[in-house]
């Protein structure tokens, strides 16, 4: 059977659809090795979506320096996935089998189920065979069949599987470290032009969700990768920069402090003077004077 778009409710209505076998009504371990172009699904489930062998390059969006021994694409309930492949493996799980589970505590920790499916994770051979065990070990588990023990071994072998592919991730990240710097002058550029030019003061502070798009990636995305940069947040990074460019026009002497507080975003003076003071050590008008 060829799926097309729709809306797929529960682990066993997905199993009928691809023709696997339920044996746990909120996991599956679905073998994606039938011919299937073209195809998506959306369920209430989390899916992590193996593809082996090298996938499409633009739409998963690989680069050269990146592995292409496989891909992974993770995807949060209510969201298309991506079954383009024939050669794969589909894992999904119900939000409810994780629910009171160190796994269903610390989900949102995995932020790539928020990203976009071109910034999929490309893995090595030797990657590819740990995600394979991990996954193998899922399948063993649910062969044996349900019982008091299925829902904590189960999840915690995802979990074991979703810090791997962490681990997998910020590995990517190094070897993406040029575009990663690159990204991240363009990055600046953005922040400094929507200070400079009064966006902020009449928009608001500009915030990975408003700047991802410019620099075509998801909110999620942009977070991780500066996080991995610089150690810093968007939010964290923002503000280094707002007190960066604080510094350069207040050396400039050509605007006076209420206006480059109101240009910064901030509501009033005082609260620009207080922020500064507090990162600087000294007021706006002592450090322009110095």
């Amino acid at each position: 059977m060829h799926p097309t778009s729709d809306t797929t409710n529960y682990v066993c209505k997905c199993n009928r659809t691809f023709g696997a076998e339920t044996l746990h009504p909120l996991v599956s371990l679905i073998d994606m090795s039938a011919p299937c172009a073209g195809s998506h699904v959306k369920t209430d489930c989390y899916a992590v979506v193996l593809k082996r062998h090298a996938c499409d390059c633009a739409r998963y969006g690989r680069r050269y320096y990146d592995y292409s021994d496989a891909t992974l694409l993770f995807t949060a309930p209510h969201k298309e996935i991506d079954l383009c492949t024939n050669d794969g493996t589909l894992l999904i799980f119900h939000p409810e089998l994780i629910r009171c589970t160190p796994l269903g505590i610390r989900l949102k920790e995995y932020s790539f189920f928020r990203y976009r499916p071109d910034e999929s994770l490309h893995i090595s051979c030797c990657e590819e065979k740990c995600v394979s065990r991990c996954l193998e070990s899922i399948g063993n588990e649910l062969c044996r069949g349900v019982d008091e023990y299925s829902k904590t071994i189960i999840s915690s072998i995802i979990d074991l599987l979703l810090t791997y592919c962490r681990r997998f991730y910020n590995r990517q990240f190094i070897t993406r470290h040029n575009a990663n710097v690159d990204a991240i002058k363009t990055l600046d550029g953005i922040i400094d032009r929507c200070f400079e030019s009064g966006t902020a003061a009449a928009e608001g502070i500009p915030t990975a969700g408003t700047m991802a798009p410019q620099l075509g990636m998801s909110a999620a995305y942009l977070d991780d990768m500066l996080k991995n940069e610089t150690g810093k947040t968007v939010s964290q990074y923002v503000q280094l920069r707002r007190m960066a460019l604080a510094k350069q026009m207040l050396m400039a002497h050509d605007r006076p402090v209420s206006e480059i507080a109101a240009l910064l975003g901030f509501a009033t003076e005082r609260l620009f003077a207080t922020v500064f003071k507090r990162i600087t050590g000294c007021t706006p008008d002592e450090y322009s004077n110095g």
